[in-house]
């Protein structure tokens, strides 16, 4: 039989949201006694550096659409799960990102609760050849929520339903999924084996290029796909997004080990075609990956950035981009001093430079000793805060401050139109 999706446009209220679950009946297996866990695409948050979360976050006219859902069926035992990446530079963890989003309303109009994944508890789970931690509230829901953005990610090509999942592990375990020699797309198909949502949701409000953060561009597209199968789901959205879904490694992965076909499924609604987008998931970088093509338009010479690759975290991927704009930022149309940066755990120094700087904890373990190093400069963290970022560049005589980020922001903000009409509608609960 094939697996129902529903596709909606929304509609500026609440009845789009409803309607989204109705059409592939969501609820079917849903007792109104029932511990019911939402959990969202809350990445990170930024108090230190604003930024228009557009295509970032999961909305919270999206979230208060399905608790109010919820309670018109009767549910009462509501919450609300999410492990946002913690980083005290930027200001970011969980209950930042619940406030910052309005979610204490959420608590205070349904009684919903505000489960914070990083505080635990975490069960020790195996995933065949390896285990991971996963927070004990998703194991033990009656009916689990997925509510991912209608993203393109720049390690696994879209990230959606599947790849939300990552958030319901603990600080390691995330870690351990960008390994040196397992495919993060492996991971994340696992994590789709394992923990089985009853009901997947995305929020395509709006949908990002080139995530999974603020760095990529978003688009307004009104587009909420809902199914209680999460693989249709995330076929769905990946043709949405422009992409086939043989072209994603762990469609892929999930198709062979299950006999899933990419087509045994029944689109109701709004037709694929009719609501696609084709948008780009990676950045473009020079052909000797000496850094982005940026550096060719400005003129930019003596560095050496070479392209991230999947062992570097979300974390460490946002302020990686920081030391990038900084960098450029500091350029004087004076060639640099003949300087590599290296990030990630796979990063390997092959010498030929006056200093190598080493961005983050695995950065610096992986060259450890490194004998091709000239002299290593570490810009320490897990991943480094913004202010160890610009302490280690001007302590090596590059002027770098945070005025040329606060440009990059302020370009970043301008992308959008009707910000403060979207701000009030999509990242306040409505009134």
């Amino acid at each position: 039989m094939s697996k129902q999706v529903s596709i909606t446009r929304f509609s500026n209220d609440h009845s789009s949201i409803a309607d989204a679950i109705g059409k592939i009946n969501g609820f079917a297996k849903l007792h109104a006694g029932d511990r019911v866990l939402l959990k969202p695409n809350l990445v990170m948050w930024d108090r230190i550096y604003p930024f228009p979360k557009y295509g970032v976050l999961t909305t919270s006219v999206v979230m208060e659409g399905v608790v109010r859902a919820l309670k018109e069926y009767g549910c009462t035992r509501i919450a609300i799960g999410e492990g946002a990446i913690v980083d005290k530079g930027l200001g970011s963890d969980t209950r930042a990102a619940f406030a910052g989003l309005g979610y204490h309303k959420l608590r205070d109009r349904y009684g919903v609760e505000l489960v914070d994944f990083n505080d635990g508890p975490f069960v020790q789970t195996d995933f065949g050849g390896y285990s991971l931690d996963v927070a004990a509230h998703v194991l033990e829901t009656d009916f689990l929520i997925n509510l991912p953005v209608l993203k393109t990610h720049s390690n696994t090509k879209v990230s959606l339903g599947f790849k939300n999942l990552k958030g319901c592990l603990n600080v390691k375990s995330k870690m351990f999924c960008h390994h040196t020699e397992l495919p993060l797309e492996g991971f994340v198909c696992a994590l789709g084996e394992r923990i089985k949502p009853a009901l997947t949701l995305i929020d395509g409000i709006y949908a990002l290029e080139k995530g999974p953060v603020v760095n990529g561009r978003a688009y307004r597209t009104d587009v909420l796909i809902a199914s209680t199968d999460m693989f249709a789901a995330d076929v769905a959205g990946a043709r949405v997004l422009g992409f086939a879904p043989e072209d994603i490694a762990y469609l892929q992965q999930y198709a062979a080990r299950y006999n899933r076909s990419f087509d045994d499924m029944e689109v109701i609604g709004e037709q694929i075609k009719d609501v696609a987008h084709s948008l780009e998931w990676d950045w473009a970088w020079l052909e000797d990956n000496s850094g982005p093509e940026a550096f060719i338009r400005q003129g930019i010479k003596g560095i050496h950035f070479p392209k991230y690759d999947n062992t570097i975290c979300s974390g460490c991927s946002y302020l990686n981009n920081y030391l990038l704009i900084a960098l450029m930022g500091a350029y004087a149309k004076a060639p640099f001093a003949d300087m590599e940066f290296l990030g990630g755990k796979a990063s390997r120094s092959k010498g030929g430079f006056a200093k190598t700087f080493l961005f983050g904890k695995c950065a610096i373990h992986a060259n450890h000793n490194n004998p091709h190093i000239s002299e290593a400069v570490p810009i320490k963290g897990c991943p480094p805060d913004i202010p160890r970022i610009l302490e280690t560049l001007t302590s090596q005589g590059i002027p770098a401050d945070d005025r040329a980020y606060a440009a990059y922001r302020a370009a970043l903000a301008k992308r959008y139109e009707n910000r403060e009409e979207y701000v009030e509608e999509h990242f306040s609960v409505m009134r």
